[in-house]
């Protein structure tokens, strides 16, 4: 069995500004047939979190340390249905997990590992796989937008832009709809437009598609694939990044 990993990005939303902040990183390797954890903090913005009330994990209190588990650590399993659940058997079978090798895993993926109860979930990294740059993720703002958009159907085209007129972030980066008139969808969330902004201050063209749309409120999911210079990604937003090979 050939090595292999995978990280999650944990995000903790603050309740007065309903900003992200990406607490922690939550990853999972896979060495000779043996499944392993490791989880720690992002400090510096746990640190801006605490001032929103954001406390440290239960069994993880450390900043400073590193976690290692042969099982998924149980602070982030108890968000997991039962597996005997209908809920859980649908993801399972919708997404054709029957042979996985750690449904939970996949499971806390897919869900995000989101609950009624707190303002917590597990994002996908931007991943890049040799030099070509792979993101997907929900397109941030859409509730303001939605009556603009009404038609917006899976694949349609979508491009990025700075949005250079916004004054509450220096770093936005509008999602565009190509096909209806440069209409505003939304925008990269935070702090993934970080790596997208950078990118198109260096003149790339950067587009992607409407992968998905939430069948509950019509949120559109983005998908975009672009080859990358390595090197015109700043290095302090490698905790964002997960290398496939």
């Amino acid at each position: 069995m050939s090595e292999s990993s995978e990280k999650l990005l944990v995000s903790w939303k603050g309740p007065k500004t309903k900003k992200n902040y990406f607490v922690g990183v939550l990853s999972k390797s896979d060495h000779a047939y043996e499944v392993n954890y490791k989880f720690f903090y992002n400090k510096e913005v746990v640190l801006q979190a605490e001032e929103e009330g954001f406390r440290p994990f239960v069994g993880l209190k450390d900043l400073n340390k590193e976690y290692y588990s042969e099982k998924l650590f149980s602070v982030f399993e108890r968000r997991l249905p039962n597996q005997n659940r209908h809920i859980f058997k649908k993801i399972i079978h919708d997404y054709q997990l029957q042979n996985s090798d750690d449904v939970t895993w996949e499971y806390l993926k897919i869900t995000k590992g989101r609950t009624a109860t707190d303002n917590l979930s597990f994002l996908e990294p931007v991943y890049m796989d040799h030099d070509k740059l792979i993101y997907i993720g929900e397109i941030a703002g859409w509730s303001y937008t939605k009556s603009n958009n009404s038609h917006l159907e899976v694949n349609a085209p979508l491009v990025l832009r700075n949005d250079e007129n916004n004054t509450d972030d220096t770093e936005a980066v509008e999602v565009i709809n190509s096909n209806n008139g440069n209409a505003r969808v939304g925008y990269i969330p935070k702090p993934f437009n970080k790596v997208f902004n950078t990118l198109l201050k260096k003149d790339y063209f950067l587009s992607g598609y409407v992968r998905s749309i939430d069948s509950y409120d019509g949120r559109p999911t983005i998908a975009v694939e672009k080859r990358v210079f390595r090197k015109d990604i700043d290095a302090k937003l490698n905790y964002l990044i997960h290398m496939k090979s």
